[in-house]
């Protein structure tokens, strides 16, 4: 069984005890839930791992300039040891998900690049009562080289998150987002679901911004078939960010569709607006005859904008036997990633998990994101990345890991257009009758 297989429903509404009990419908995009063709399948105890690691890191990035200004990046080779567990206990009223990774990284002669990353997903679903069930979600930690972290495998549908991603600069990253929903099942086909959360993000470099905030939201969702559900959503969020006056709010209102294709396929999508209100310090030019007589020929003034920006989104999943396939398009307002503020961000993803060959588990994943800032006078910045994974199940508990991922970053008119990569092979140990699934 994949990880994949099991995103479960932490992301609201009906999907965490529908995976145990009967079928509900198909899964619509802002309750983060699972993809139903994935319902029904067995889920995975609680399952620890360690690992040890061989790791080799291309263009590592800090904030750090050369003699003519540009940013520089280096290469390192040096050993990682990991420490991990996924899985999930189950009760008859109560279902806890748990994904917890960590590991140390040292390089043999850049070891001011050594450092470690440390991620937490816990989240918890309780039938409060016949027709009402509360949802929380918890997910922190830190890191500074974000390879495989959020690659759409654990428990949360991260795009419901607030989660700092397409970091520019191997800069260490601390995050947290906690949230809770409430779902209230009216009827069979009828329900309402209301909740929020609070995050934060911080980085080290007091040259990048770091971000607060808070989220509000609700919802109504018919099934009007056993194939095929709607729902109208509306969210409002508010972001504050470190080392920068001002603020934004952002009031998101959406339509959402899901259409089961067949047994084994399903579309989900969302189409919506946001109307971005923001308040920041903006440069100006000053009056010509006062430049002359004052020398200062630009400055600051307080400046409040209203944008609207389109919002939608899209989610193909494909269920198989031993494997599973996923694809994913968005574009919404986004809080940045510490040079970028306000931004509309565009991503898309596809990832694929088999285990259909004994003693084996592949993984692999690619993606695309884009960033247009909104208040900021600066050209896009894109990115793209790719990796490819694979375990080994040798003797007894002890398994065979390597990977492989790859980016590219790139500002058109910029001296940021690098490429990276990481290459890791180790052993793992981790007791178990399937094949350690860590893709």
């Amino acid at each position: 069984m994949t990880r994949l297989s099991i995103i479960l429903f932490l992301g609201c509404a009906t999907s965490a005890l529908a995976q145990i009990g009967e079928y509900g419908g198909p899964s619509i995009l802002t309750r983060g839930q699972a993809p139903s063709t994935q319902s029904g399948e067995p889920m995975i105890s609680f399952r620890p791992y360690v690992a040890v690691n061989g790791i080799y890191d291309s263009a590592l990035t800090g904030i750090l300039t050369d003699k003519q200004g540009l940013a520089t990046t280096t290469d390192a080779a040096g050993v990682e040891g990991q420490v991990g567990v996924y899985g999930y206990r189950g009760w008859k009223k109560t279902l806890v998900g748990l994904d917890y990774r960590g590991d140390y990284r040292h390089y043999s002669k850049k070891t001011y690049y050594d450092g470690t990353d440390q991620t937490l997903t816990l989240g918890l679903s309780r039938q409060l009562a016949r027709h009402l069930q509360l949802i929380l979600r918890e997910t922190g930690g830190t890191y500074s080289r974000g390879y495989g972290l959020y690659n759409g495998m654990g428990f949360i549908d991260f795009s419901s998150m607030q989660i700092p991603a397409n970091e520019i600069f191997d800069n260490r990253v601390y995050y947290l987002d906690t949230a809770a929903d409430v779902v209230y099942q009216k009827t069979a086909r009828l329900s309402f679901s209301g909740g929020g959360d609070g995050f934060l993000a911080r980085r080290r470099s007091s040259a990048l911004f770091g971000v607060s905030g808070y989220a509000a939201r609700g919802e109504v969702a018919y099934r009007m078939s056993r194939f095929s559900t709607v729902g109208v959503d509306y969210r409002f969020t508010h972001y504050e960010f470190t080392r920068a006056f001002g603020s934004s709010d952002v009031h998101d209102v959406g339509v959402n569709y899901a259409l089961r294709l067949s047994r084994k396929w399903e579309l989900a999508l969302r189409l919506g607006g946001s109307r971005l209100e923001s308040l920041f310090l903006n440069r100006v030019a000053i009056d010509p005859v006062i430049a002359a007589l004052t020398g200062i020929r630009t400055g600051i003034e307080a400046s409040y904008r209203v944008h609207f920006v389109p919002d939608y989104s899209a989610r193909l999943n494909r269920s198989f036997q031993h494997a599973s396939l996923t694809f994913s398009y968005s574009r919404q307002v986004s809080p940045g990633n510490g040079m970028y503020l306000i931004s509309a961000n565009e991503a898309a993803s596809g990832n694929f998990s088999y285990t259909g060959i004994r003693k084996w588990n592949f993984g692999a994943n690619a993606g695309y994101g884009k960033l247009h800032p909104i208040m900021q006078v600066m050209n896009d910045y894109t990115s793209y990345y790719g990796g490819v994974g694979v375990t080994r199940q040798l003797r007894h508990d002890f398994h065979l890991i390597a990977r492989l991922d790859a980016r590219k970053y790139h500002v058109p008119g910029s001296t940021i257009n690098w490429n990276p990569y990481r290459a890791t092979v180790g052993f793992a140990y981790s007791p178990g009758d399937i094949p350690l699934s860590l893709w």
